[in-house]
């Protein structure tokens, strides 16, 4: 059992400033934070390319450059943050940023503010020594302090599923490609064969049936992301980092060249957004964060525990306010090996046949997002990973929980 949901920030944008005078949108992602550097150049990207102006990912120069922050494509016209011209972009985010900062730090303090008052007045609220009369009076208090906090904390981008259900086409530059290229061949990668990149956190075991399916499909399994919970001690697969270390440039370089990514994070799933790499979420923690934003993604729920009583939660629980002011008392578990290898398959099968759905995947779809259209203006977790005004994403639940029931 697995502690709650990954910890990943959904302001994708970071802060996107407009220089107008320059015609360009420059971005400054954090470069220590993979999952929110690919979302944040994307998001860039995509914004560029919609209202038809160049674009500008400023690097960190305290740090050394990511390989998602070099990214270029040709769909924007993409401007360096070197120069007079550079400064001046630096010079206008730097002004934005410090701006957007004061602002949140305000709305965070209203928001804790109005939830502590929200909490203490619903304490108050069941106490039986009071007339009912004035019971019902803090129960309305209680209520309009939430709606307070909740729409104090709402300073925080909503994860912007519409934005990013569009591609920009990506690429690393030719002098990345080649030192990238010349990486995998001497950790054993083939260039003959189709690739499909798979990221193990947890136990080994669960994935080695999925693994044996790629690999009779003809498949070059190449492990990418952390390797430390230690080898897989599979045979054929292709695990670089456990020889030479972990390379971000590398895993990035797999992505492009894999059929499929099967991800152990929904950090690896926003990187994949940014590659086009269609991308099978496994262990998602809850239905809305990891719900795949393109028609190429799948994920799989894990199993929900309430650690109070020991039952199993049911998607209905899942879809319900009540789960999210629990999770603290909650646990998780990861998918089955079955669960897992039947993803794959659908995953495999999606590549080579087009992607399809089944009835029970289409009406999983239409509960998330009613169910989260409607705890969005009372549960702030929902409201930031929630549908983006009526889209959650043109992915699906895996068919082997969808069919079920899970």
């Amino acid at each position: 059992m697995v502690d709650g949901p990954d910890r990943v920030s959904s302001d994708a944008n970071v802060v996107i400033a407009r220089a107008l005078h320059a015609g360009v949108l420059v971005s400054r992602p954090d470069a220590l934070n993979p999952s929110e550097s690919s979302l944040g150049v994307l998001a860039t990207f995509l914004r560029a390319k919609q209202e038809g102006t160049a674009a500008c990912i400023l690097q960190d120069r305290d740090a050394s450059s990511h390989p998602l922050l070099a990214l270029t494509t040709s769909d924007v016209r993409v401007v360096t943050d070197t120069g007079i011209a550079g400064a001046s972009l630096r010079a206008t985010w730097n002004v934005l940023a410090a701006a957007h900062r004061a602002r949140e730090r305000a709305s965070d303090a209203s928001a804790s503010f109005w939830h502590e008052f929200y909490r203490e007045i619903r304490h108050h609220a069941g106490n039986e020594r009071f007339p009912p009369a004035f019971r019902s009076r803090l129960r309305d208090a209680a209520h309009r302090s939430l709606a307070r906090a909740t729409a104090a904390g709402r300073l925080a981008a909503p994860f912007p599923r519409r934005l990013l259900r569009n591609r920009v086409r990506t690429e690393l530059p030719a002098m990345l490609h080649e030192q990238a290229a010349r990486q995998a061949i001497a950790s054993g990668i083939p260039q003959d064969a189709p690739v499909v990149a798979v990221e193990v956190r947890g136990r080994g075991d669960t994935v080695r049936d999925a693994i044996r399916f790629l690999q009779r499909e003809g498949y070059a399994v190449v492990r990418v992301g952390e390797v430390a919970s230690g080898p897989l001690a599979l045979p054929g697969v292709i695990e670089p980092a456990l020889t030479a270390g972990r390379s971000w440039l590398l895993d990035v370089f797999v992505l492009f060249e894999a059929r499929f990514v099967v991800c152990a994070s929904t950090g690896l799933q926003h990187v994949a957004y940014l590659t086009n790499t269609p991308a099978l979420t496994l262990n998602a923690k809850d239905p809305f964060s990891a719900y795949p934003v393109r028609e190429d993604g799948l994920y799989a729920l894990s199993t929900v525990v309430d650690l109070d009583t020991g039952r199993t939660l049911t998607t209905t629980d899942l879809l319900s306010g009540a789960f999210y002011r629990n999770m603290r008392h909650c646990g998780w578990r990861d998918n089955t090996a079955r669960e897992i290898v039947e993803s794959v398959r659908e995953m495999h099968e999606g590549f080579a046949r087009g992607w399809t759905e089944s009835e029970s995947q289409v009406q999983f779809r239409s509960r998330v997002v009613a169910a989260g259209t409607a705890l969005a203006d009372s549960v702030p977790y929902v409201a930031q990973w929630g549908p983006d005004k009526g889209f959650v994403g043109d992915g699906r639940l895996a068919r082997v929980q969808a069919d079920e029931g899970q």
